[in-house]
């Protein structure tokens, strides 16, 4: 399976997908939504936690920012990432200060950034995407996440994952809420909600 890049200066690059036993793309029209709403990423950063084939930080990258972290745990979707990447970095010009790829815990992204200043002073946006079904992962992401000053894009589904509701909880405002059927991605500030 392929996918495609949106809009930007990469428009129509075509990315490959690890296996769908392993990942599952956003869906095309959460992602359209979304890129729709916030088109201009000059100058933003973009860190995908989960980043399965990396389409939603290579979009990012695509409509202007100006550092993409793409981080994938997975084994064998980190091997379809790397490919994905060095082709992009030889058909787009991109270099390594644009572009960061990892194959660490999730949590450990969120550690250093923590304790980095490479961030500091940019707009910078967290994207969670974890197999819906391990509940237990969006736990430990709100308490790696606690005090970060950055704004975080999670998606989830209704039926087979975290609820809508109990991700508004975690959330100290809430910026944007895309939706298709039981799929969402819920935009805002990691903290505690204001009730």
């Amino acid at each position: 399976m392929a996918i495609r890049i949106l809009g930007g200066r990469a428009r129509g690059f075509v990315l490959q997908t690890p296996p769908e036993n392993i990942t599952r793309p956003t869906a095309i029209l959460l992602k359209r939504r979304l890129f729709d709403w916030r088109q201009d990423w000059s100058g933003d950063c973009f860190i995908d936690l989960c980043a399965g084939s990396g389409s939603m930080g290579l979009e990012a990258l695509s409509r202007g920012a100006s550092h993409v972290w793409l981080n994938e745990i997975n084994k064998t979707a980190f091997r379809v990432l790397e490919k994905n990447v060095e082709l992009w970095k030889t058909q787009q010009g991109t270099d390594s200060q644009e572009l960061t790829v990892t194959q660490l815990d999730f949590r450990k992204v969120l550690e250093k950034l923590h304790t980095s200043s490479q961030f500091a002073g940019k707009e910078v946006v967290i994207y969670f995407d974890p197999p819906y079904e391990q509940k237990e992962l969006y736990a430990a992401f709100w308490q790696a996440s606690q005090g970060l000053p950055m704004e975080v894009w999670v998606e989830s589904d209704d039926l087979k994952g975290v609820k809508l509701a109990e991700v508004r909880e975690h959330l100290s405002s809430v910026v944007k809420e895309v939706t298709q059927g039981s799929h969402w991605v819920l935009v805002g500030r990691p903290g505690v909600a204001v009730k």
